[in-house]
């Protein structure tokens, strides 16, 4: 069974509901990009919007690419985390019970995977439960919350909540809260969201956040970012400079190995670096689906690499079974 952990999804009667409310510094992703970028985006969203909305047309899809089952998100940039304390809950449960209504179209080939409204972190908690009761095994949060950092102590609650449920978290980034230098290219998605994730979780790991919830479960898209590539010099600041030791007394890279990675990569040296620095057990197929910016041949990409026979079958499908109890 081949499982797609990294595929989107859009709510749009959460983006009515939300849009009366929107400013433009809300959206640093939108804030940030040339005109040339907007209205390619607009564009591509007109064409695919019955991918992200459709599950009948994802079937279609996921049968092309040869995936069994899709866990199935929110986009990223429906995560409306700007809402008020009145709007946002009411938003985020909009958005799961569509999430659900997908789950129930097809029993089998769709997972769900939860919201919460992240800036009101009571809510966030109530709303982790209800995921919970609806079945989901996952929750997708951004990388930020309005550009406040996910090792803020106000987020306590939530990290909390989300180990006692075993819900494991995604994290994806919604871009780069600073990103003036990035607006040309279409950088701030390019550069933007691997940096972010690389940030955030660098945030987590020194914040001592994984130490006070050892049994967090987290999987990072986009294979983590930049993270895989240079943990050698955060443990190096870690021997030499005492404010890397605030909250932690382990090596930075140590925790790294406790995280999960999908393959939105794009070269197969690139999954082989993944599986060599954290595992093959630790490295599962995701396609960015069905963004322009993923992967349409995933078991090509896997395939390619240099790997076993069973490292193949791990990342194809069998880690996320075990990650997210698919079996049970």
């Amino acid at each position: 069974m081949t499982v797609d952990v990294h595929t989107h999804l859009m709510v749009p009667e959460s983006a009515d509901l939300t849009r009366p409310h929107l400013e433009p510094e809300d959206e640093p992703r939108t804030l940030y990009s040339s005109p040339v970028t907007k209205e390619l985006n607009n564009d591509f969203y007109r064409l695919a919007r019955g991918k992200y909305t459709d599950p009948d047309t994802r079937l279609v899809d996921m049968d092309a690419m040869g995936i069994d089952v899709q866990l199935v998100a929110l986009t990223p940039f429906h995560y409306f985390y700007w809402a008020d304390s009145d709007l946002a809950p009411q938003v985020a449960a909009m958005q799961n019970l569509r999430i659900a209504e997908v789950v129930a179209h097809t029993p089998g080939r769709f997972v769900g995977v939860g919201t919460l409204p992240m800036a009101h972190p009571d809510a966030a908690v109530a709303e982790a439960r209800r995921v919970a009761d609806l079945g989901f095994p996952a929750v997708e949060i951004g990388t930020d919350v309005n550009g406040i950092d996910l090792d803020e102590p106000r987020f306590e609650s939530i990290w909390s909540a989300l180990q006692e449920l075993g819900l494991v978290v995604i994290l994806h980034p919604a871009g780069f809260t600073e990103a003036r230098r990035l607006t040309d290219y279409y950088l701030v998605n390019v550069i933007g969201m691997p940096l972010s994730t690389t940030l955030a979780v660098t945030r987590l790991i020194l914040g001592g956040v994984f130490e006070r919830h050892p049994g967090l479960r987290m999987l990072l898209i986009h294979g983590g970012g930049y993270l895989a590539y240079y943990p050698a010099r955060v443990d190096h600041a870690f021997r030499h400079r005492p404010e890397l030791r605030e909250h932690i007394n382990r090596l930075p890279s140590e925790y790294l190995k406790s995280l999960y990675f999908d393959l939105t990569v794009f070269e197969p040296e690139m999954v082989e670096i993944l599986v060599g620095r954290f595992g093959a057990d630790h490295v599962l197929l995701g396609t960015d689906y069905p963004f322009d910016m993923g992967l349409t041949d995933p078991l090509a990409l896997i395939a390619k690499a240099n790997l076993t026979e069973r490292d193949r079958e791990m990342i194809a499908g069998a880690n996320a079974r075990r990650l997210f109890g698919l079996d049970d």
